[in-house]
């Protein structure tokens, strides 16, 4: 069995994906029942924070020691492999890279505030990975002047991932009435959304991962009491599901 966290990430873009069973983000606790309920291969996209607890770095640990191919890339699954790369998960594109060199140390460099599930978590803000790409890629063509580029990431930065959305960055950025239309027009017809790069890499990969391939680490994995009550929170949270 193969299983893909996703949400808004792929919105409205999730490929075929044979043989893949696709979950909305993680939270703490999903990635570790994954692995009870059979899962072979597991691609970790998406995940909740904040008002809910986030994947767990053990989680992923207990996958790898028990054999589980664990990939992660774009948003929470570049964070993930990053600090998980040295234990056998598998980091997959630009995200995953510029966080594990450190060129990206800020985890809300990914967020994005999004609708919930049954709305099909729809992205409702902009993750500054996504500006910083589209900026550096108009800057490159000479369609974007040096000044100008400057005061949108700067203005991007000061933004909370949850207001941070592309009619708020050409506000702050304090950019002439001209200069503003011209980039909005840019933005949109020329856009990068280097999450969703990454993630459709990620889901290429998951596809034609083979679900017979077993790798023992050469690390002790130690289930600890903290551990092992996050496994019987999220069993218990499961039989109570209607």
């Amino acid at each position: 069995m193969k299983i893909l966290f996703s949400g808004p990430t792929l919105h409205g873009a999730l490929p075929p994906m044979p043989g893949v069973t696709v979950h909305p983000p993680a939270a703490a606790g999903d990635v570790a029942h994954a692995v009870g309920a059979g899962a072979r291969a597991i691609g970790l996209v998406d995940g909740v924070f904040g008002d809910v607890a986030a994947v767990w770095h053990k989680e992923i640990l207990f996958a790898l020691s028990r054999g589980v191919t664990v990939m992660g890339a774009a948003s929470m699954g570049a964070l993930r492999a990053a600090e998980c790369s040295a234990f056998g998960m598998i980091g997959i594109g630009e995200v995953f890279r510029r966080y594990q060199d450190g060129r990206l140390d800020d985890d809300a460099a990914v967020a994005q505030l999004h609708a919930p599930p049954e709305l099909g978590c729809t992205p409702l803000t902009e993750a500054l990975v996504n500006v910083d790409a589209t900026v550096e890629a108009l800057s490159a063509e000479g369609d974007l002047a040096p000044d100008t580029a400057v005061r949108i990431l700067s203005a991007a930065r000061s933004l909370h991932f949850r207001r941070r959305t592309w009619d708020r960055i050409l506000d702050c950025a304090d950019l002439d009435t001209e200069t503003r239309l011209e980039t909005a027009r840019l933005v949109r017809s020329r856009f990068v959304n280097l999450k969703r790069m990454d993630a459709l890499l990620l889901c290429q990969a998951l596809v034609v991962a083979s679900t017979d391939r077993r790798v023992v680490p050469d690390w002790h994995f130690n289930a600890t009491g903290t551990f092992n009550a996050l496994l019987s929170s999220r069993s218990e949270a499961m039989l109570r599901r209607p």
